[in-house]
Formats: C-alpha cells, structure tokens, sequence
C-alpha cells in the first residue's frame, strides 16, 4: 500500500483509511492477543453521529442490539476464515455477532452490554460489506434516457458520418456504437445483490425526489441538458476504450452529486469522487462483437482501443442538441424493456 495515497472507504460522512491486511495475517495478530485485555482501537470521536440512526433496542437480559440485513453473499466476509472476522470484531467491541446459516436468508444481530459497543460493531460490518460490495460487478445503475427526437436523430448522423467519412482512420465497427435506443445519461453505478437491496435502492430514490430534486427544481424550474462535445476516458486519443459526449446542466450537475452522497450515505455505494461525472457513452471497446452492446455490458468480449484521433479533429465540438429532463431511472443492467431501454426497478418523475 501507498502509504502517501492509501485507499479510502466513506461511510455516510465520513472517511476511513483500508488497512491492506490479508485475512490469514489477521487472524494471527488476533490468536496471539491476550483475551483477558482486548485491544480496542481509540475512539476519536466524542460522539457518534450514525448512532441514533441505527435502530437499537433493548433484549433479553437488558442488552442492546440491532439487526439489519446483509445480502446472504457477503456472510463469508463478515464471518471470515474459520470464524476470526468476526471473532475479532465481537473481541474489540464486546458485543455478539450472530449471522444467518450459510444458503439461508436473515438478518444480521448484534447484541452487547452497551450501545456504543453495538453501534461501533454494526458500523464495522457496515465497512466490511461496503468493500465487498464494491468489488463487486455493478447490476444496476441510475440513469436518464436520452429519447428526444433531436438527440436521437443528430447521433444517428454521427455515427453515419463517423464510418462513412473516417473509413481508413481507425478502423471502427459499428457494433462499438451504443445503440439509438439505450442512449443514456449515466448518475452512478451499484451492485444490488437481492430483492431487499432492489427494494431498498428503489425507495431511496423516489426519497431522492421528494428531498433533494424538488428543491433543487424550485430554484431552476425544470432540468434542461445540452449534449456538445467529445471527451474520452484515457490519456491517448490513439488508443481510446470510451468515447463520450459532454453534458451541460448545472441543475442536474447539483442533483446527480446530491443524489450520489444521498446512496454513499446509505450504504450502497462507496464514493471514490467528489463530483459526478456527466457523460453519455457513445462508443464503448468492450461493445464489440457482443451482441447485448448495451451501455458498457462487459458480459463477453474483451477491450481492444481505438484510434480516435480523427474522430476528435472533425467532430469534437459536435452538438447533439438539447433536451428537456423528465425521468430518473434505477436502470437494471443486461436487459431491455419493450421501449428498447432498460428496464426500470425504479424511477422518479421529475
């Protein structure tokens, strides 16, 4: 690890700095630890701002506790290597880890004599997951179709105009292009591993439109994005694996970043930017030969760049015109819905 650039992890609002610890290498600091004086990482903070969050009640005997769900794929993690996860994590903070049988559903609860103790323990399973989640391929992701007549119509020129007039510049495919029916404006990315995940991420994001989107649609009256220009995702214009078309819009730059730190906040993304980044993918490497080609599903197929150099000089102020935002999509991904979009597990009128 970088210890000038290590790896960090947010949960809600705050910052945690990962620990590149193997597994095999934890379990032997914690064999080795004397069980009668725990080691217990200092507390920075006076208070816990997450605390009251959590549902904590009392149970049996007086304990406090707390039970909230966790995808079943991720038991493993919490749990660790035969056990010493979760050993440690009962050792540190003095409380009960109790997880559901392998294969079978549940929730996860944590019981201890006190509810900071449970409260600190949630909140490293919490971490656990998150990194799991993150390594994860993302299934879902929100999104804005672009479906106006304009925009459709002046990136079916661009296409046309890209193989027709560049042919012996790069030696593009038309399967790299995304198809005029998935064009879409991408907020975020997620891996939503179950039903209660799907459920959950759905209603955050009509909690979205009450919370963050109505205000912000006071102050500007409605959401308009202009598409113009091209942006590509490496340092090389020669060898390119994503080129995008730049969006311009204030209004949605402010609801896709309050969006963003809403779902960070809720534990179903971990943020790694300060700011979304607005983008429509035009022409993705990975869409080649694939015969989904939608959206940067990478279901098959392998990214061989191209050169994009041309394309760049001739129509890189290229403008694909405007369009008026009426719709955010939890977009699934590999799949299309009658309308040749995605299907939607969720969306919020604006």
């Amino acid at each position: 690890m970088d210890v000038m650039s290590p790896q960090l992890m947010w949960i809600g609002t705050r910052c945690y700095r990962v620990n590149q610890v193997s597994e095999q290498q934890r379990y032997q600091e914690y064999e080795q630890q004397d069980e009668n004086k725990p080691y217990v990482e200092e507390d920075l903070f006076e208070e816990d701002d997450r605390e009251l969050e959590y549902d904590i009640q009392i149970g049996e005997g007086g304990k406090f506790q707390t039970s909230f769900h966790v995808p079943s794929i991720f038991f493993a993690m919490i749990i660790g290597a035969k056990g010493a996860t979760r050993r440690r994590m009962e050792l540190e903070t003095k409380t009960q880890i109790i997880v559901p049988k392998q294969g079978s559903e549940g929730d996860i609860l944590v019981k201890g004599t006190f509810r900071r103790a449970v409260t600190s323990c949630r909140q490293r399973i919490e971490l656990i997951v998150l990194g799991a989640r993150s390594r994860q391929q993302f299934t879902h992701f929100l999104s804005i179709p672009l479906n106006s007549d304009q925009i459709k119509q002046n990136y079916k020129k661009f296409r046309v105009k890209v193989l027709t007039e560049l042919p012996s510049a790069f030696n593009l495919d038309d399967s790299l292009f995304q198809k005029v029916d998935k064009l879409h404006l991408t907020l975020c990315t997620m891996s939503l591993m179950d039903n209660d995940d799907r459920s959950r991420a759905a209603q955050l994001l009509q909690d979205c439109r009450e919370m963050i989107i109505g205000p912000i649609l006071a102050n500007f009256g409605s959401v308009e994005i202009r598409l113009r220009g091209l942006e590509y995702m490496n340092d090389d214009p020669r060898a390119v694996d994503v080129l995008y078309a730049s969006v311009e819009s204030e209004a949605l730059q402010q609801i896709a970043d309050q969006v963003m730190e809403y779902f960070v906040e809720n534990g179903l993304l971990q943020k790694k930017y300060d700011r979304v980044k607005l983008h429509v993918t035009l022409i993705n490497s990975l869409f080649r030969d694939n015969a989904e080609g939608d959206g940067g599903d990478d279901r098959r197929g392998s990214r061989v760049t191209f050169d994009a150099t041309e394309i760049l000089r001739e129509f890189g102020h290229y403008d694909f015109g405007l369009q008026k935002v009426t719709e955010i999509h939890l977009s699934q991904r590999y799949s299309t819905a009658c309308d040749g979009f995605y299907e939607a597990t969720g969306l919020v009128k604006l």
